[in-house]
């Protein structure tokens, strides 16, 4: 890049939020929101490099986590957490808030993340020291991030992943006092980004792939056209068979298409029977975020559903390890199992005839499963909306992403749901209607909501650790305004909406139904 990028004044400020290490798609994402009028501030993990990125784009407003947490004395909390932890139940401690924040969920989910734990339970051993000590860290973040935003005063925040510390209580923190947050994620495939604002606390449980309610009702309204099912199509298959699918996570790296014929084969399942996936999450992963669940958590979910399988020989049981295990195991250096094969081998010990596991080792690509699959069972699980699209009844048992749409199996209770499963083969098929209604939701997620970003050549190399690679394709100021996503972003935030949606694809939407 040759040639500084610089922007006029400002009257409104933006704060980046960032403990990743995206800095020049950050330092992207500054310097577009700076042309609306905002000066950019940049909050960060210490990092002496990062200054040097920052200053190429006349970004000088850089600060670091650890001056906040300075004024604080950490012994001094510690004392306090070992108090608030030595008594509390578990559904104490998971509920646990400090002026307004969560603290003890952000604790509870930080020790799993870390921990790579199954499950929360006080029971453990050293669990309470554990917990005391994340929880502690929590206070400081809360206290931090309050002394923050005071310094900063922020009319807007933007994060990545906020459902640890201290990302998720400067998220708390800002809705709390009336400042939106923009939360940009990456999309199903490199280069593309999904970007959603949340105003209030009450939308915090709020997935960020999911349709806010102006969305959906724009998408149930568009005309619909077979075309438009092909396009979606065509998207899934070519993104799952080059391997781009979810690839910052590796989930189908080097997976091969298998037919019908050779699937039943190759697992060694009854062709004449009906075919149930269980999909499991991963347990410790983004645990507790995104709604209500009707278990525990997901591996007191998928537990109690193994146990009924296990009963219900009348069909083909097929329990699918998330792929994401190998890669995120080889950064983490983890070299242990997969918690859920231990989960199963705890559960279930040796498997019955009827039930197979495919591992993330495996060489089968997800898409080869949609030939043969009958029901999707997930919490809340983005195959849900693959699966449910491609016509296969989706079972859910959590909110807060597509559940109560009318295109999925939703229930009251753990048991209703349970019940179900005892003799799911007789749960009817999708109807025509439901899929059409999983189809514009799907299209809404997979062709509308991604914004690609073309200043960039992002992508994952499909290598064990799914290394990032990325090059700059802008030279100066002018090539950066020619951007579409430069263009689509400041809409964006200018609209005040929730989604990100892509309005030329839906006027070409309108053109393809006509």
């Amino acid at each position: 890049m040759k040639t500084r990028l610089s922007s006029g004044p400002a009257d409104k400020r933006f704060l980046i939020v960032s403990f990743a290490t995206y800095d020049i798609t950050e330092a992207i994402y500054a310097k577009a929101i700076e042309e609306l009028g905002y000066e950019a501030y940049i909050l960060s993990g210490y990092n002496p490099f990062l200054k040097n990125i920052f200053d190429i784009f006349g970004i000088n407003k850089l600060f670091f986590y650890e001056e906040f947490n300075k004024n604080f004395s950490f012994a001094k909390i510690r004392k306090e957490a070992e108090s608030l932890v030595r008594n509390a139940t578990r559904e104490e401690l998971f509920n646990l808030r400090k002026d307004g924040v969560n603290i003890g969920k952000y604790a509870i989910s930080s020790i799993m993340r870390t921990t790579r734990s199954s499950s929360f339970t006080l029971k453990e051993p050293n669990i309470k020291k554990n917990l005391s000590e994340e929880l502690a860290k929590s206070i400081l973040a809360l206290n931090s991030a309050g002394a923050m935003i005071d310094k900063i005063r922020p009319d807007l925040l933007f994060v990545i992943d906020r459902g640890y510390t201290p990302v998720g209580q400067i998220f708390d923190i800002c809705l709390n006092r009336g400042i939106s947050v923009i939360q940009r994620c990456g999309s199903h495939k490199s280069g593309h980004e999904i970007l959603k604002r949340y105003f209030y606390p009450s939308m915090g449980s709020s997935h960020h792939h999911s349709l806010s309610k102006d969305s959906w009702e724009i998408i149930k309204n568009m005309s619909w056209h077979e075309t438009l099912w092909q396009v979606l199509y065509d998207e899934l298959r070519s993104t799952y068979l080059s391997g781009d699918w979810f690839s910052e996570v590796g989930t189908q790296f080097k997976k091969r298409l298998y037919s019908k014929e050779e699937i039943f084969l190759k697992l060694g399942i009854d062709p004449s029977k009906k075919v149930a996936i269980i999909f499991p999450h991963m347990f410790w992963d983004a645990t507790f975020f995104w709604g209500k669940d009707l278990f525990n958590d997901y591996y007191d979910w998928f537990v109690r559903t193994l146990e009924v399988a296990v009963q219900n020989k009348n069909m083909n049981w097929i329990i699918k390890i998330h792929p994401a295990n190998i890669i995120k195991a080889k950064r983490d250096h983890y070299y242990g199992e997969h918690k859920e094969l231990l989960a199963v081998h705890e559960t279930i010990g040796r498997l019955p005839d009827h039930m197979k596991v495919i591992s993330p080792e495996s060489d089968i690509n997800t898409f080869s499963l949609f030939e043969i699959m009958n029901y999707c069972l997930t919490v809340r699980g983005t195959i849900g909306i693959e699966a449910s699209a491609m016509g296969i009844a989706t079972l859910t048992a959590g909110t807060g992403r597509y559940d109560g749409l009318g295109f999925t199996y939703d229930f009251n209770s753990r048991e209703e749901y349970l019940q179900c499963i005892q003799n799911l083969e007789n749960l009817p098929a999708m109807t025509k209607g439901m899929i059409e209604i999983a189809r514009r939701f799907a299209y809404g997620i997979f062709i509308l909501r991604p914004l690609h970003l073309d200043l960039l050549d992002h992508g994952y190399n499909q290598d064990e650790k799914g290394s990032m690679r990325f090059r700059p394709l802008f030279r100066n100021r002018e090539d950066f305004e020619k951007s579409h996503f430069v263009k689509g972003m400041r809409e964006f935030v200018e609209s005040n909406k929730e989604d990100y949606l892509n309005l030329d694809r839906l006027e070409k939407c309108a053109e393809l139904s006509h």
